[in-house]
This record gives C-alpha cells, structure tokens and sequence, in this order.
C-alpha cells in the first residue's frame, strides 16, 4: 500500500510538473505565432512597394542595359556589344551626346558649389532673426519655389529671358549699360541661363535644410565664444560648419545627383531649339533619342549607351565625393 501510495504521488508530481513545463512554453509558442503574424503583417504591407521598386527601376535598368549593350539596340537576339556607346562617344560626327556631357559637367561645377555657398549664407542671415513673423515670411518666401512646378517655373524664365523682342532680363541690364542687348539664345550665353535657372531652383530646400540646421545648434557655444572675443567669422567657420557638416555632405551628393539630372525642358519648346543653341544636356538627349521632337523613329540604343555612361559618370562622382567626404570630416573634426 505504502508503495502504491508513493507511486501515486510520483506521478501526480511528474503530471504536476508536466503541466508546469506546459505552462511555462505557451508563452513561447504564442510569440512565435505573434512573430510569424507580424512577419506576414510586414510582408503585406511592403510588397506594394518591392513591385513598385521592381517595375519601374529595376525592370527599367534591364531594358536600359538590354538596348544599350546589344548590338544595334534591336528587339532580336541579344549580342552583347559596346557598340552603341562608341557610337555615341567617338564615331558621332555632330558630337551631340559630347556636346550635351560637356554641358552637363559644366552645370554640375558651377550650379552645385554657386548653390551652396548662397544656400549657406543666407540660411546663416535667416536663422539669426529673432522675430518669428519675419522668419515665417522669409521661409516661406524662400520655400515658394520648391514647391513650383518646374515646367511652370521654366516657361517664366523663358519669359523673362527668352521671350521675343526685348526681354525683360534685358531692359533691366539697359538700365546699367544702355548698349547691352545680350541674346539668351546664343550658344554662349544660353549656359549662363540654365546655370541662374538651376541655381534658383536648388536654392529653397538648401535652404530650408540648412535654417534647420543652424537652429538646432546650441546658442551656448556661441555665447561662450564670444566672451572669449572669437570674431563672428571664427565662430562661424569653427562653431557653424563642423555642426552642420552632415548636412552640408548630403547636399553636396544630392546636388551632383540632380544636377546630373537637370534637362531645360520648358525653356525650350523642343530638344531641337535646345541643340541649335547648345543647351542640351545629358539627360535631355536621352529624352528625345526615347520621344523624338522631330517626329522620326525612336533610338533605344543610343538612348540605353547614354543612360549608361551618365550612370558611370555619376558613380564615380559619388566615389569623388566619398573622398572628399572623409577629408572633410578628418579636418573638422
């Protein structure tokens, strides 16, 4: 009796315990469960945009490497060649795509450091004011316009510079010099054009993004370097940019990246008068060599080599940067 006894309580000890090990594992199994819901809740809540990203980018550099590496650019068999960029680059007797690189690179030098150092010093001005309805008034006029359409920004430009006759541009520089009519239209000066064009249109959120990032440095390192009699140069070049250093290194990569990118589409009625004036850039010409402004036949090969080549281009200017990235960040430091 006394053994039946003392197996009975074993094994209500063993259940007992079973039962606290059943216990203590439903925890687990239901985060597992809540784990595997969150991680389907996820993947339906990204996959709209994984097909978004494969459709229009990915699928889209596909095509562009399948035009422009094939021989001809045509629908048939893929033979991979590097034709189509020689042709572009080397065996064109206009030098169109040259032109357009040339013009493209000459933007890019003077568009991005002209746009920040203005960007830079007026963010500076703007963060300085105390009256909050100033700095509403100016934020919002410097903000103005960003979020202008681009191609209604570009028709008033051709307005002010372009339009026939005497261009208002133009009757505001008689005033200083009664004999200057310069005509906007000719290869050398359509290039001082899109540089003021582009400049006017990287300046809002350069300076939107710099204000704020004066505003968040502490006014107590200024207050401490001018009681040690820093001049406001020093405080500036010492205090101001190593604080702001990151900003200043994304808009310099974003600046290239979108200058890169620029095309006077509104400036010009067509690709055409942009080339007849020297104006076409690198992104223009592929525009037209996809949707041809004259009417004739698409040229997917040359379009897909230009694509490749700006995209080359644009990486080894973020290699550049990257460089200059860590040099800055040695010397403030």
């Amino acid at each position: 009796m006394q053994s039946n006894q003392n197996l009975n309580k074993t094994s209500k000890s063993k259940k007992d315990k079973g039962f606290i090990l059943r216990f203590k594992s439903s925890p687990k199994s239901k985060n597992m469960e809540k784990g595997r819901y969150d991680l389907i809740n996820q993947l339906i809540w990204i996959t709209p945009g994984i097909a978004f990203v494969c459709i229009f980018s990915y699928f889209s550099m596909f095509i562009v490497f399948r035009y422009g590496l094939s021989e001809g650019g045509s629908i048939g068999s893929f033979v991979l060649s590097l034709q189509n960029i020689k042709l572009i680059l080397f065996q064109d007797e206009t030098n169109e795509f040259t032109i357009a690189l040339r013009n493209t690179f000459i933007y890019v030098v003077a568009a991005v450091p002209i746009s920040l150092f203005i960007s830079l010093f007026t963010a500076k001005a703007l963060s300085n004011l105390l009256n909050k309805k100033a700095y509403g008034f100016f934020q919002s006029a410097f903000f103005l316009p960003y979020v202008t359409s681009s191609l209604a920004v570009a028709m008033v430009f051709a307005t002010l510079f372009l339009s026939g006759g005497d261009p208002l541009i133009n009757s505001i520089i008689k005033i200083f010099n009664k004999n200057a009519n310069p005509d906007w239209r000719e290869p050398k000066n359509t290039m001082i054009l899109l540089i003021i064009f582009g400049v006017w249109k990287m300046l809002p959120f350069k300076i939107i993004m710099f204000t704020a990032a004066f505003l968040r440095i502490d006014r107590r390192l200024y207050q401490a370097a001018s009681l040690d009699g820093t001049p406001k140069w020093q405080q500036f070049w010492k205090i101001s940019l190593p604080q702001i250093l990151p900003v200043i290194i994304y808009m310099i990569t974003t600046g290239i990246i979108g200058a890169f990118k620029f095309m006077p589409f509104g400036l010009f009625n067509n690709y055409d008068e942009a080339k007849a004036s020297a104006a076409q850039t690198a992104v223009y010409y592929i525009f037209d060599k996809v949707n041809p402004s004259s009417g004739g036949i698409p040229q997917y090969g040359k379009a897909g080599a230009a694509s490749i080549v700006l995209m080359i281009l644009i990486l080894a200017m973020t290699l550049v940067n990257r460089q200059l990235t860590k040099y800055l960040n040695k010397k403030f430091k």
